[in-house]
């Protein structure tokens, strides 16, 4: 299998974070979600990614809100986010609802 630097953060495995509890807010850092902190991903999960994106910001750019797309689409927000954000392909979320 053919790996890619993650396109999400393009391969620095993890990035700045700030996180906010009871106890007040501490600065630290975080993993990548996508590479899950690998800085790689399979060329399938980057291109899940780019066309995910793809669509995100064709949506925006149409000024609907995600639920109005999914709607749309037939599909559950809960869906269309993850096809957003490269973890599910709309090939997925088809053979999820058969």
């Amino acid at each position: 299998m053919v790996q890619i630097v993650c396109p999400e953060c393009r391969g620095a495995k993890s990035s700045f974070a700030i996180t906010c509890s009871d106890r007040g807010c501490q600065t630290g850092m975080r993993a990548c979600s996508f590479c899950k902190g690998e800085g790689q991903v399979s060329s399938e999960a980057a291109e899940r990614w780019r066309t995910g994106k793809a669509l995100r910001d064709a949506r925006v750019k149409r000024c609907f809100t995600q639920r109005e797309e999914a709607m749309r689409l037939g599909i559950s927000w809960i869906e269309l986010n993850d096809i957003e954000h490269g973890r599910l392909s709309f090939e997925q979320v088809n053979t999820r609802s058969l």
